[in-house]
């Protein structure tokens, strides 16, 4: 089986590594890098979307940092064998590599935590890529959150002469024993970053470190036309809630505010990827060739401005109501 492109999305990989087994994480969508500081006590990693550039892979060293072959063995990493599937493979580098840096807060569950154990042994980082490609529990609940294309089976073959479309690539970077990482699944092995050592291991630190580091990144990265996307990976915020309360942090006031916050979030997460799920193109297409089959070309036109008019008056209305 093949794994399938999944979306960009916070509530999509927080969905995605619950189904795995994980607990206490979560992912969050960062519109302004310095709203990392705003998680700086509970973060753990961020994940890095941007534009994909050959010739940056295809240079002897890094664009930043350095190649660290000599990385500590508590630090997962497998490369990237598969395509498609780069979004989790770099949460699963973070997630399998914070693990042991947080063992009271990150549960892996026992799907991850038998992969793991499984992959313990293996030094090479591309045979700990194939064991992930050949994993069948993570490639389902991979392409669980992968939406059906009903226009593939039509398309025509590309031409040669075609560009191609923009290629995206995620990346994640963690602090690991005091040591800033970028965990590259097509690089050879990790990136270590020692210009922003955080000896004293303060979560703060690290934030600023990691707007530091991506802001010099962005700015570095001229093809890619600001396209760029940034995740954080955190503690629950549930747990994070929890905690205060118990602690006299918040009041519980303060508590049941943010919890039912959290939680409505969580509901708007499900639907959405619930509706995702259950895709409907594919039907509505269907219904589209066979009813457009038996109409001349002036009379589908006919049809299309009716369909278009309709839909203005409904905006129309829909806005005035609101």
């Amino acid at each position: 089986m093949s794994w399938n492109t999944i979306e960009s999305d916070a509530g999509i990989f927080t969905h995605l590594v619950q189904d795995l087994g994980v607990s206490g994480v979560q992912f969050s969508e960062i519109s302004v890098l310095d709203s990392l500081k705003d998680l700086a006590g509970v973060l753990y990693g961020a994940i890095f979307l941007f534009k994909y550039d050959a010739s940056d892979y295809s240079k002897s060293e890094p664009m930043q940092g350095a190649y660290d072959h000599n990385y500590p063995d508590s630090l997962f990493f497998a490369n990237q064998t598969i395509q498609n599937a780069c979004g989790t493979l770099a949460v699963i580098n973070t997630l399998l590599s914070l693990s042991s840096d947080y063992p009271e807060e990150i549960k892996l569950g026992s799907t991850l935590s038998e992969f793991l154990s499984f992959t313990s042994a293996f030094k090479d980082s591309e045979l700990r890529g194939e064991s992930i490609s050949n994993s069948d529990q993570i490639r389902n609940v991979h392409n669980s959150f992968s939406s059906p294309d009903p226009f593939v089976m039509d398309e025509k073959p590309q031409r040669p002469d075609r560009e191609s479309g923009e290629i995206f690539h995620f990346v994640s970077f963690i602090e690991h024993e005091g040591v800033l990482y970028e965990l590259d699944g097509l690089r050879p092995v990790p990136i270590v970053h020692r210009e922003f050592n955080n000896d004293s291991r303060d979560k703060s630190q690290f934030a600023e470190n990691v707007i530091e580091l991506l802001q010099n990144r962005m700015g570095s990265m001229l093809n890619s036309n600001g396209k760029f996307s940034v995740i954080a990976i955190h503690r629950d915020t549930l747990d994070y809630l929890h905690d205060l309360k118990e602690e006299g942090a918040i009041t519980d006031y303060d508590y049941e505010i943010g919890h039912a916050q959290e939680l409505n979030k969580r509901d708007a997460w499900s639907k959405e990827i619930s509706l995702r799920r259950q895709n409907l193109y594919g039907l509505v297409f269907e219904l589209m060739k066979q009813v457009s089959g038996s109409m001349t070309n002036q009379e589908f036109s006919e049809r299309v401005s009716e369909a278009q008019k309709t839909t203005q008056e409904r905006l129309a209305n829909y806005q005035g109501r609101s």
